[in-house]
């Protein structure tokens, strides 16, 4: 097939993460491929050089960035451009008012697929406008809010794609990143984790009386390498998934933290970050206040507050029993819906709308 993907690409998002493994897995079944990509910050993000197929041809309405000067909307890789699927990833985010205007064009050439990413109904009056031909949820939570705007036959259910399971060796990947061998390490990252997992300080602190222990931070705020203290690490790092599994397999576990003040109570989510690194084989520790993890069951484990938190890395320290479960169900849900498996639902909606 001739598949059209209007979307981020090559940078730390979670469009980039739900498009790229299924856009490289349809590449790999011998589908045809363009990805329509933003310019903008995006350029600023992207984490590595783009491939031929990419076309950044638009700015995102994001980040004031419609009020630039140099914003932008080229229309002629969408009206010139071979394909027969155009898939959407989070229209919210799109030049809604430019897409639409050459939309009935890409229609006569391509069926029309929305990827929901919002977390509930927008209101810009732009988003009810589009005719797709079919609109992809990723769990029944975003269906019950989409079937408000759009007619229920049209919506689909495809899980959001994890990373497969890719085993490494603990030792090797703490050489290759120059960590230390004996210590344990809890790993975080993102782009506020610099900011918001001061929080988890106290909790460190406290196992490290107990447990040789390191806090690795990787961020993104233009902080020096290494900059830190004996007791963590700050390093500025955005990694490819190569280099963010090189990370993974060096540590003993992986914390995902948010307060409870910068969680949002109304809307939905899934967590790209969790489902990028469900298939490391190295627990996943998650809030269990933030509904991005509402469908989550024993893949991930579950805290309620930061002593909570605490008595869950003693676990994981210790090789607890729900530790050895959580690892076996993480690797289980990766392997059934890594971007191969999610990408062969896509093909197989591709195929029914045509």
């Amino acid at each position: 097939m001739k598949i059209a993907m209007m979307t981020r690409w090559n940078v730390p998002s979670g469009q980039s993460a739900h498009a790229e493994p299924i856009g490289r897995a349809w590449l790999e079944m011998g589908h045809e491929l363009k990805v329509f990509a933003p310019k903008g910050i995006d350029l600023m993000l992207t984490q590595q050089g783009d491939e031929p197929f990419v076309h950044r041809c638009y700015m995102l309405d994001l980040w004031g960035e419609r009020k630039r000067s140099d914003y932008f909307f080229d229309q002629r890789p969408f009206l010139e451009e071979d394909y027969e699927i155009f898939l959407v990833e989070m229209a919210e985010l799109m030049p809604m008012p430019e897409l639409l205007g050459i939309f009935p064009e890409i229609k006569k050439k391509a069926k029309t697929i929305f990827v929901v990413h919002e977390v509930g109904l927008p209101q810009d009056p732009n988003w009810y406008k589009f005719d797709w031909d079919a609109i992809v949820c990723f769990d029944a939570r975003y269906k019950e809010f989409m079937v408000k705007a759009f007619a229920e036959e049209k919506i689909v259910i495809i899980p959001f794609p994890c990373h497969p399971p890719v085993h490494g060796d603990k030792r090797e990947a703490r050489i290759c990143l120059d960590l230390p061998l004996n210590r344990r390490i809890v790993f975080a990252y993102g782009f506020n984790v610099a900011h918001n997992h001061v929080d988890l300080f106290p909790v460190m602190e406290r196992l490290s009386r107990d447990y040789p222990l390191l806090f690795l931070l990787l961020t993104h705020h233009g902080v020096k390498p290494g900059s830190g203290s004996d007791f963590f690490l700050l390093r500025d790092e955005m990694p490819t998934a190569k280099r963010l599994y090189a990370y993974l397999h060096a540590s003993d576990a992986y914390v995902y933290y948010v307060g409870r003040g910068e969680v949002k109570t109304e809307g939905v989510g899934v967590s790209s970050s969790v489902a990028t690194c469900l298939g490391a084989g190295r627990p996943i520790l998650v809030p269990s206040y933030c509904n991005f993890f509402d469908l989550s069951g024993k893949e991930v484990i579950k805290y309620g507050d930061l002593q909570d938190l605490e008595q869950g890395l003693r676990d994981v320290f210790d090789g607890a029993k729900r530790v050895k479960e959580s690892l076996a169900a993480a690797e289980e849900y990766a392997t059934r819906n890594s971007g191969r498996e999610i990408a062969a639902r896509f093909i197989k909606l591709f195929s029914e709308i045509k």
